[in-house]
């Protein structure tokens, strides 16, 4: 049987978003659960451009599916090293809203909110704007060198033979931008720290590429076999009551990979928690406050989880 994701994975058009990252009540059982989400992609299944899409954390992925369970997946722990930090906030749920129009995004959020809001606290509640060239709120495109065409599969979904195949390990970060420091550099100065031009969007060469670049840290290498991931992030920006506030604006890094190394590897390097100690540049500018490990199954065993119960 052929291990086809869930519909949406690899739609790239879907410039609008919205990330509901989720805790389960403690009083909420499994059935009462099960029902909700089929009853959201039943939901998403009759509106055409409109994709629901799930993942799990560790412990919520256990109680819907004892019988087994990706044998890499783990909740985030805190990453600490020095003044850098990647605090964990491992959710138990995540529910992916997205479209190439952002007027279906609305009246599916408010179906969302009303089929789970007896079952689950928010524990995240982002919206995503991608513009089309998609560049992060820095002014530099996000995702240049995100694996093509069948290439995308080959890093994004868990091979056959493995527990889970034909799903995801699936990363979520809001990393929150200090958009004011950041846009007071001169250009050179900030397309060091990133590693590739602004406007043109080149990767820098040679001795032109610092050590502690942004890309210098994540295109990593293990015995020979590139660390590629599949991202699928948006710029964020928070509501704000006062221009006084420090705005919360920044990137919601959200990517799929077939092995769990291909997240930890590249979050090592950029923490310096490696042979070299170097770190990533860019992290002077941009804090990670949230971060989960997720499985996102493929469509036939979330549609099996979903019935069984």
């Amino acid at each position: 049987m052929k291990l086809i994701p869930q519909d949406g994975l690899f739609d790239e058009t879907s410039r609008h978003a919205r990330f509901l990252e989720l805790l389960i009540n403690k009083n909420t059982d499994v059935s009462s659960l099960t029902v909700a989400l089929k009853s959201l992609l039943d939901y998403a299944n009759t509106i055409d451009g409109l994709y629901i899409q799930l993942a799990f954390g560790a412990s919520l992925w256990d109680r819907l599916n004892p019988s087994w369970r990706p044998q890499e997946l783990i909740p985030f722990t805190d990453l600490v090293a020095g003044d850098l930090s990647m605090l964990g906030s491992q959710g138990d749920l995540l529910i992916w809203l997205h479209s190439a129009d952002g007027e279906l995004i609305p009246e599916a959020l408010i179906t969302v909110y009303q089929t789970m809001e007896s079952l689950v606290d928010i524990q995240l509640d982002i919206e995503g704007i991608k513009n089309k060239q998609s560049r992060d709120l820095i002014g530099f495109v996000d995702g240049t060198a995100n694996p093509k065409d069948d290439q995308r599969l080959a890093a994004a979904l868990i091979p056959e033979g493995e527990l889970g195949a034909g799903g995801s390990y699936v990363i979520s970060q809001r990393w929150q931008h200090d958009l004011k420091s950041f846009n007071q550099l001169a250009i050179s100065k900030q397309e060091k720290i990133v590693g590739r031009t602004k406007e043109d969007d080149v990767e820098l060469e040679g001795d032109a590429m610092p050590e502690n670049s942004h890309v210098s840290r994540t295109d990593a290498e293990v015995k020979g076999v590139a660390m590629k991931i599949f991202r699928r992030s948006y710029p964020y920006m928070a509501s704000q009551l006062s221009l006084d506030e420090t705005p919360d604006h920044g990137l919601y890094f959200f990517a799929f990979a077939c092995e769990m190394q291909r997240f930890t590897v590249q979050l090592d390097r950029m923490m310096g928690l490696v042979p070299d100690g170097i770190t990533d540049a860019l992290m002077q500018y941009s804090k990670a406050k949230n971060s989960s490990y997720w499985f996102m199954p493929n469509k036939a065993d979330l549609n099996s989880v979903l019935q069984q119960k």
